[in-house]
């Protein structure tokens, strides 16, 4: 996994999605591009670990994510446990598969890409 590049980025340069919600900065965003699989699962969870270390809200957009598998649903429940993770942008195929492991009260409601 040396030299991997991370295929998850903080969104700074798409401000323009995030406007009604001022109260989230750009650098504590993070979303993800691709797959959330156990192959992604360790740089994910860095990535997730690094927004934490900023103040306030912080938002995980997950707009583009292909797939996502129960290691990447674990990573964002215990994510969310913070009190302080938004999760928004979800496919109905990421809600389906939290609904399957029994994790759906983790997602916000109303925040679902359609």
């Amino acid at each position: 996994m040396k030299g991997k590049k991370s295929r998850h980025k903080k969104v700074e340069d798409t401000m323009q999605e995030h406007q009604e919600e001022p109260t989230v900065a750009a650098d504590s965003v993070l979303k993800p591009i691709g797959d959330v699989t156990i192959f992604e699962a360790a740089q994910f969870h860095q990535d997730l670990c690094s927004l934490h270390q900023q103040e306030g809200p912080l938002e995980l957009d997950l707009s583009e994510i292909d797939r996502m598998d129960s290691s990447g649903v674990q990573i964002v429940v215990a994510a969310t446990r913070s009190g302080r993770l938004t999760v928004k942008g979800y496919s109905s195929q990421i809600r389906d598969r939290f609904e399957q492991i029994g994790f759906a009260q983790f997602l916000s409601t109303g925040h679902s890409a359609a």
